[in-house]
C-alpha cells in the first residue's frame, strides 16, 4: 500500500478508536484488530476498514439506550489464539439494566495453552477491571 493510503488508514482507525471508546462499543473488537495493523496495513486491511465504515453508516440510526435495572451484571468472553503471536483476546462488558455501561476489548498479555485457560485469563482480567471500576466509583 502506498504511503498516502497508509496514512489515511491510520487516520481513520484513530477516529474509529475514539468512537469505539466514547459511543460505539459494538465496534471495539473490529477496531482492536485494525489498531494492530496500523504499522504496515495491506489491501485486505483496507477492505476490512471499509467494511467497518460501511457498518457505521448503515447503523447510525441505532441509539445507545440505558435504563436502570437490578444492579450490575458482567459478561466476560475470550477468543483463543486469534492474534499472529498466538495470544488470545478478551471481551468484557457491564450493564446496569438495559445498555452497556462499561465495555473493553483487548489482547491478553500472555499466551495460553487452551481455550479454557484463555477463558480463565479473561475472567481474571474482568475481575481486575471490575475492582478498578467499582473502587474508582466509590471515591
Amino acid at each position: 500500500m502506498d504511503e498516502d493510503k497508509a496514512q489515511l488508514f491510520h487516520h481513520l482507525v484513530a477516529k474509529l478508536l475514539y468512537l469505539s471508546r466514547r459511543s460505539r462499543q459494538d465496534i471495539q473488537t473490529a477496531v482492536a484488530f485494525l489498531c494492530t495493523r496500523v504499522q504496515s496495513p495491506d489491501t485486505d486491511d483496507y477492505k476490512k476498514l471499509a467494511k467497518d465504515m460501511k457498518y457505521q453508516c448503515n447503523t447510525r440510526h441505532i441509539m445507545l439506550t440505558m435504563e436502570a435495572g437490578n444492579g450490575p451484571k458482567w459478561w466476560v468472553d475470550s477468543s483463543y489464539a486469534v492474534h499472529p503471536d498466538m495470544r488470545s483476546h478478551s471481551g468484557i462488558f457491564m450493564t446496569l439494566g438495559k445498555g452497556t455501561m462499561y465495555a473493553a476489548s483487548n489482547k491478553q498479555k500472555l499466551n495460553t495453552k487452551s481455550s479454557t485457560e484463555a477463558e480463565l485469563v479473561a475472567i481474571n482480567d474482568g475481575t481486575d477491571t471490575m475492582d478498578q471500576t467499582l473502587s474508582s466509583s466509590t471515591r
